[in-house]
């Protein structure tokens, strides 16, 4: 059975090798500088909510590897109260523990670096590292997107709800 905010697209474990075509990090195209944008937005976000889960442990080598970090980017922790993150947060806890989101944790969440050696830790090479990032970001973002549109019929549904006029 499948979730209707997590749909099964074919759990990927270890997706293909990409292409000497697809960007990297660095060289980020329009769509996924705004994704990019957008999860560290959630990190700070989940940093200063901390009633949604308890604190990581790190017991595996991966854990181990988040005491070299990358620091976090500028904007401090005073991130405001937003259903778009909201709901990036419920898709982010909807995906299963596979490699995509052992990636995605490893660059944002523990923000590691070097990248090529988390990257050797998973067995993967850094090129393919962010290729699993990129994928993953896009796959949260619409299962987000499906959980804020559901959010927002519901509440348009409302009897009590008067919608905001001129915002």
């Amino acid at each position: 059975m499948t979730h209707p905010y997590c749909p099964d697209q074919g759990i990927q474990f270890a997706a293909p090798s990409p292409g000497a075509d697809e960007p990297e990090e660095a060289a980020l195209s329009g769509q996924d500088r705004d994704l990019d944008v957008l999860c560290e937005r959630w990190v700070a976000w989940c940093a200063t909510r901390r009633l949604y889960a308890p604190a990581p442990t790190y017991v595996s080598i991966l854990g181990q590897l988040a005491g070299r970090r990358r620091p976090p980017r500028a904007g401090g922790m005073d991130a405001a109260t937003s259903a778009e993150l909201a709901a990036f947060h419920i898709a982010y806890l909807c995906q299963p523990d596979a490699l995509d989101k052992q990636v995605f944790d490893l660059y944002y969440v523990h923000r590691v670096k070097p990248i090529k050696a988390a990257a050797t830790a998973l067995g993967i090479s850094r090129k393919h590292f962010y290729s699993v990032l990129s994928e993953f970001r896009r796959r949260v973002h619409a299962a987000a997107q499906a959980v804020q549109g559901e959010n927002e019929t519901a509440r348009d549904a409302l009897p009590h709800y008067v919608p905001v006029s001129g915002a």
